[in-house]
C-alpha cells in the first residue's frame, strides 16, 4: 500500500494524468473502481492492483505504454519505470462498483484508497448470456467467408478487430450464428467480461420500460459499462426516433470505453428506411460485410453437418445431391433434412419385417428423389421455349438480350450465352442445329463447342463474376439458379 505522502502525491499525478490522456470515459471505466496504485521507490516500479485477469490484461495490453511514460516523466529523473500489474481480488471485496469494466459483481475495495474517487452507487451484474451458437459450428464457405472472418477477430483478438462489426443479409443465412458465436468466443477469452447478446425489439422493450419506471439512468449504466455489445435485427429500431437516440449515446460510450459493438440487420445500413444518418454514419465507420446465400459447395458441407447432429448415415454423394437441390437458407436445408430424416424413419420401419433390413441403413439417392418429388408443386408441365431462357438469363446476369445472341467475345458475354445454350440443350428439345438456328449461326459447331466449355467449367466448379450484382459463384450453382428460374415460369 502506499505508505508515505510523497508516494501518494507520485500517484495522485500519474492517476490525474492517466485520466487526462485516455479521457474521462475510458479511465472512469478502466481504474475508477477497479485499479489501485502504489509505486516502490526503492526499485522505481509503478504496480497496479486489479480483481481480476480480464482487466489485467486489459490495462497490460492497452495502457501499458501510457502509464510507464507517464510514471517516467513524473519522476523527472531520466530512468524508466517499471509497469507491474497485480491481479489481487482480496482488495476489491465488497463492492460491485469493481465491475465497471466487466469484473465479477463480488470485486471493489471496503475502503477507498486514498488516490481513488469517491465511491458511486451499486449496480447489478450483466448476467452471462445463454447461447446455443458457437463459431467453431459455423460453416464457413466463399458467401460467408469475410463475415466469419471479421467475427473471429473481433472475438479473439479485439487489437486487431474493426470496430464496429455490421454484418447485412438475408433471414437464414448465419447472421445470429455469428453474433451468438462472438459473445461466446469473447467469453472464452475473457470470462469476467460484461458481454450483452440483445435483439433491436428487445433493446426497445427495455428501453421504454426504463422510460416507465423512471429508471433510465440504471438502463444506461448496465448498457454503457459493457465490454461486448451484440445487436440482432438492429433495424427494428429504424421507426423509432426516441429508441434511435439512446442507442446512438450508448454506442458512442461505449465505444470510447474501448468496448466491442456487433450489428446484424436484413439490410445494409444504408437501406435501411427510417434509420437516422448518425446511426448509419456510426455503422459505416466500421465494417460493414454481407453473408449471402450458401453455394453448392457450401450447402454440402452445411448438410453434412446437420445431418451429423441428427445421427442420419449417408451413401457418398448423397450430401452433394442434396445441395445441387436444396436451395435457399440454412432453415430451409434444415426443414428439408427433417423432412427427409422422418421419410427414412418411415422406410425403416416399414422395412423392419423384411429380412436382411439394417436397422441404421443409409440413406441413399432413390430416398432423396422421393423427398423432393413430393415437394415439387404440382402444376401442369409445359413446354420451355428458347426465348423464356434468353430473357431470364439476361435478366439475372445483367447481360443485354442483344449482347446475349450476339457475337461478343467479353468473358461476361460469353458465359451468359454459353449458359443459355445449356439451358436451351437440357431443357427443351432443340438439337445443336435449331439452336444454332435461333440464334442467328450458319453453323451449329460454335454452339456444341459452348455447350462443351460450359459443362466442364460446371465440373471443375468454374466461378464467375455477376455483373447484375458483382456476386461471385460457381458455374454450376449459376446454372441452377436460372434452371430454376425458367421452372417457375
Amino acid at each position: 500500500m502506499i505508505t508515505t505522502s510523497s508516494e501518494r502525491s507520485i500517484c495522485a499525478r500519474i492517476i490525474d494524468r492517466l485520466a487526462q490522456t485516455v479521457g474521462p470515459v475510458r479511465f472512469n471505466r478502466w481504474f475508477d473502481r477497479t485499479a489501485r496504485f502504489e509505486f516502490d521507490d526503492a526499485v522505481r516500479c509503478l504496480r497496479v492492483d486489479v480483481p481480476n485477469r480480464f482487466v489485467s490484461d486489459w490495462i497490460g495490453r492497452y495502457f501499458r505504454d501510457d502509464l510507464t511514460r507517464i510514471a517516467t516523466e513524473e519522476l523527472a529523473a531520466g530512468v524508466a519505470v517499471e509497469l507491474d500489474v497485480r491481479i489481487r481480488p482480496e482488495l476489491f471485496k465488497g463492492d460491485a462498483e469493481a465491475t465497471a469494466a466487466g469484473t465479477p459483481e463480488t470485486a471493489a475495495p471496503a475502503k477507498p484508497a486514498p488516490a481513488t474517487p469517491p465511491r458511486r452507487a451499486h449496480a447489478a451484474p450483466e448476467p452471462k448470456p445463454n447461447l446455443r451458437h458457437q463459431l467453431d459450428d459455423f460453416i464457413v464457405g466463399p458467401t460467408n467467408e469475410l463475415a466469419y472472418s471479421a467475427a473471429r477477430r473481433l472475438a479473439r483478438d479485439p487489437r486487431e478487430a474493426v470496430n464496429p462489426l455490421f454484418i447485412h443479409g438475408g433471414c437464414g443465412l448465419g447472421k445470429t450464428h455469428l453474433l451468438q458465436g462472438v459473445c461466446n468466443a469473447f467469453l472464452e477469452q475473457n470470462p469476467d467480461a460484461r458481454v450483452m447478446y440483445t435483439t433491436g425489439e428487445q433493446f426497445t422493450n427495455e428501453f421504454l420500460v426504463a422510460v416507465r419506471a423512471n429508471k433510465i439512468d440504471a438502463f444506461r449504466r448496465r448498457i454503457r459499462r459493457l465490454d461486448l455489445l451484440a445487436v440482432d435485427d438492429v433495424h427494428f429500431i429504424a421507426n423509432k426516433q426516441a429508441t434511435q437516440q439512446e442507442f446512438l449515446h450508448s454506442f458512442d460510450a461505449i465505444e470510447l470505453g474501448g468496448a466491442r459493438v456487433v450489428l446484424a440487420s436484413d439490410n445494409h445500413p444504408r437501406l435501411i428506411q427510417q434509420f437516422s444518418t448518425a446511426l448509419v454514419s456510426r455503422c459505416l465507420r466500421g465494417m460493414v460485410v454481407e453473408v449471402k446465400p450458401p453455394d453448392v459447395v457450401t450447402r454440402a458441407l452445411i448438410i453434412t453437418a446437420l445431418a451429423h447432429r441428427r445421427g442420419m448415415s449417408m451413401i457418398e454423394g448423397v450430401p452433394e445431391a442434396i445441395a445441387q437441390r436444396c436451395h435457399g437458407s440454412v432453415r430451409e436445408i434444415e426443414g428439408s433434412l427433417a423432412k427427409l430424416h422422418a421419410l427414412a424413419c418411415l422406410t425403416r420401419q416399414r422395412k423392419q419385417g423384411d429380412a436382411g433390413v439394417p436397422a441404421n441403413e443409409p440413406i441413399g439417392h432413390t430416398l432423396v428423389n422421393h423427398l423432393f418429388e413430393s415437394d415439387a408443386p404440382r402444376v401442369a408441365r409445359r413446354a420451355i421455349r428458347f426465348e423464356q431462357i434468353v430473357e431470364i438469363v439476361a435478366g439475372y446476369t445483367g447481360v443485354p438480350r442483344v449482347q446475349v445472341l450476339g457475337n461478343g467475345r467479353q468473358q461476361h458475354v460469353v458465359v451468359a450465352r454459353s449458359l443459355v445454350i445449356h439451358l436451351a440443350r437440357t431443357m427443351t428439345t432443340l438439337s445443336y442445329p435449331e439452336i444454332a438456328s435461333v440464334m442467328g449461326r450458319t453453323t451449329h459447331s460454335t454452339v456444341i463447342t459452348a455447350a462443351q466449355r460450359i459443362e466442364k467449367q460446371i465440373a471443375k466448379g468454374h466461378v464467375v463474376t455477376v455483373p447484375a450484382t458483382m456476386e461471385r459463384v460457381s458455374v454450376g450453382e449459376l446454372a441452377q439458379r436460372l434452371r430454376d428460374a425458367v421452372l417457375r415460369g
